[in-house]
């Protein structure tokens, strides 16, 4: 009858043995402090410098993404397949169809709908005159989908409010363009289904300023009722549903049921609405990483110089290790111990270092105003940047720093085994 061997003592012994190793590993990067402090710094620096330069990417491309979505684009357009190809006035649906399928849907609780018309025409004052394209808009329902209204100082004016006769909101773009001011009065010149040209006058009721001055010079906000009647279309008839849902998240995931239920409109969500916006969120995770990667390349170069410096000084040391029973896995892994806590070590530091400086400007914001002026905003860029965290650029960087400094450690290491110890104690 055989008898079973006991492992207990085995895996205790060996348990000893690797944690004696990562002691032994742990004292060794700390004997010459000066060397890994030196190594220790420039580690910690470089994963600042990412992580800072991160959260500043994300948040500036984030942020413009944002901005252009809630007061301009919205997350969904709506319109007759014909409207988009050249903005004709004749190109439109009818509301209550429209609204009887939504409510069929069962998407009315989850989705804010601002039905607009919108005219493509000439807006004058006594100074100067610029095209634009005017949103007809129901107040309440465009309050829910757009921020407009919110970007009005209260120094400027209000958004379109009912005590006033015939107001215009205007971008201050515009109203520079224009010479123009909060009460002053200017001429909307546009063609009816007809093709006959109708002319209201409007008196400037608010002045707004976001972040895309593109967009601003182009979009002006009128009330629905005040220019329904002379566009000579049908009852109930608009041009665009602005839609939006709770956030980016939920819009990807009901966009697909929309554009199945109205198959014979054109459904756009904001990735097709403007393909820039989102080449530039699909690339900004794309880059940070590519950042990182460069840092830790770099750095690589120098935990390799720093690590065989400190194999080639301890030969002898090595060679003894060797000559008293330690074996070639456990020098190595000793090795690649010491090069693991010097990349973390200075890594973690990096970070923490980075999100300390980074949490203030969360709420504050970094302005580039002094360096930039407001030269961005003609790009569709804030000149105020809000820095985003999130756990995937820290899962991101820890991964490939636990990668770089397994990299780094493998030449080191392997220097290490090929010293032969009775040469090692001689030399």
């Amino acid at each position: 009858m055989k008898q079973k061997t006991n492992n207990k003592p085995r895996k205790q012994l060996l348990i000893i043995n690797y944690s004696l190793l990562i002691v032994l590993s742990w004292k060794n990067i700390w004997r010459n402090k000066i060397r890994s402090g030196v190594i220790l710094g420039a580690i910690a620096i470089g994963l600042f410098s990412s992580t800072y330069l991160s959260a500043f990417m994300s948040g500036w491309v984030i942020g413009s993404v944002n901005s252009d979505v809630e007061n301009h684009i919205s997350q969904m357009q709506i319109h007759d397949t014909a409207f988009i190809a050249n903005g004709d006035i004749n190109a439109f649906f009818d509301r209550n169809l429209f609204e009887n399928k939504v409510n069929e849907s069962g998407l009315k609780n989850d989705i804010k709908i601002s039905y607009r018309l919108k005219l493509n025409g000439m807006l004058a004052s006594a100074a100067n005159a610029v095209g634009v394209s005017a949103k007809a808009v129901n107040v309440e329902e465009e309050k829910a989908v757009s921020k407009i209204w919110q970007q009005i100082p209260d120094s400027l004016g209000e958004f379109l409010p009912d005590d006033m006769r015939m107001p215009i909101v205007i971008s201050q773009k515009t109203a520079e363009k224009l010479k123009v001011r909060v009460k002053s009065k200017i001429v909307l010149t546009f063609a009816d289904t007809n093709g006959e040209m109708q002319s209201l006058a409007f008196r400037v009721s608010g002045i707004y300023n976001t972040t895309n001055g593109i967009l601003d010079e182009t979009e002006v906000f009128v009330r629905f009722d005040d220019v329904f009647a002379l566009t000579s279309l049908p009852e109930n008839a608009i041009h665009e549903a602005a839609v939006m849902a709770q956030d980016l998240e939920t819009c990807e995931k009901i966009y697909p049921q929309i554009k199945d239920i109205f198959s014979n409109l054109d459904v756009m969500d904001w990735k097709l609405i403007s393909p820039t916006l989102a080449m530039m969120l699909g690339y900004t995770e794309f880059f940070a990483v590519i950042i990182l990667v460069i840092f830790m390349l770099a750095l690589s170069f120098g935990i390799v110089n720093t690590m065989l410096m400190a194999v080639l000084e301890r030969t002898r040391e090595l060679g003894m290790l060797g000559a008293i029973g330690m074996g070639k896995r456990k020098i190595f892994s000793m090795i690649m111990l010491e090069t693991l806590f010097l990349t973390l070590l200075g890594s973690f530091a990096g970070i923490i270092l980075g999100t300390a400086l980074i949490l203030p400007s969360i709420n504050s914001g970094i302005d580039l105003t002094p360096l930039v002026a407001a030269d961005f905003e003609d790009y569709g860029f804030g000149s105020i940047v809000f820095p985003i965290l999130n756990l995937k650029m820290f899962v991101q960087m820890t991964i490939l720093v636990i990668i770089a400094g397994i990299l780094s450690a493998i030449y080191p290491a392997i220097k290490a085994l090929k010293l032969k110890p009775l040469e090692a104690i001689r030399s």
